[in-house]
């Protein structure tokens, strides 16, 4: 019997290493508006958060107004998509660990803070979707990790017969973390991704990995 029938699964810094393009994209899209953009550790540390890219924006740029929160995310969206064709590649086992979650029993879902035609895009371009049974990005008025609303308005609806505590969260950042933790899920956290080390280790994840090939091992465990 399968402890965690649902799988949720992060998209950047879980799936992909997409670091490089989202930094340098961020970092072109300051220059786009007309601002210096901040250093490149600057923007890592910040990306760490898991923040949507409008809130992320706002936390470096403290006078900024909502229209230009919001011309920021549009440069960056269109540097974006050149930036990741460039740069974005899957992390190692990918490919061979979906399958095997899913010859196992578990339904997979990507829920990622991602924009969602992105994310689907992204998924499509490296031929994972098919593995997935729901996609969930952000998309604009829905709730965004770490709000509960998540579960409860995109996860629950879809999943009727299955409580909280038998979807299992896994991802990198404290947005992945505390999303779970708020809902009293379990939680493993990817520590080879995006999240600040100290900080995703101070909120006590019910798991961690340093490989996605660690995860059907983990999962092996908890199964009866």
């Amino acid at each position: 019997m399968l402890r965690y029938p649902v799988l949720l699964l992060d998209y950047d810094g879980t799936l992909a290493e997409t670091r490089p393009a989202i930094i340098r994209s961020l970092r072109e899209a300051f220059e786009d508006i007309g601002r210096t953009p901040p250093s490149a550790a600057e923007l890592a540390e910040r990306l760490g958060k898991g923040d949507a890219l409008q809130g992320f924006y706002k936390g470096l740029v403290n006078d900024s107004s909502p229209e230009e929160a919001e011309r920021y995310v549009a440069a960056y969206r269109k540097r974006y998509a050149q930036a990741d064709a460039e740069e974005t590649f899957l992390y190692d086992g990918v490919h061979e660990v979906l399958p095997i979650l899913k010859q196992r029993g578990y339904r997979l879902v990507a829920l990622s803070n991602k924009h969602g035609p992105t994310l689907r895009h992204s998924l499509a371009r490296f031929q994972l979707d098919g593995f997935f049974e729901v996609t969930l990005g952000a998309e604009e008025g829905l709730p965004r990790k770490p709000e509960q609303e998540v579960f409860q308005h995109r996860l629950a609806p879809l999943f009727p017969s299955v409580p909280a505590a038998g979807f299992l969260m896994v991802g990198d950042t404290t947005a992945d973390i505390g999303f779970a933790q708020t809902l009293g899920m379990d939680v493993c956290w990817a520590s080879y991704g995006h999240g600040v080390a100290e900080v995703c280790k101070a909120l006590k994840p019910t798991y961690h990995i340093d490989s996605l090939w660690e995860l059907p091992t983990l999962l092996a465990k908890t199964e009866s």
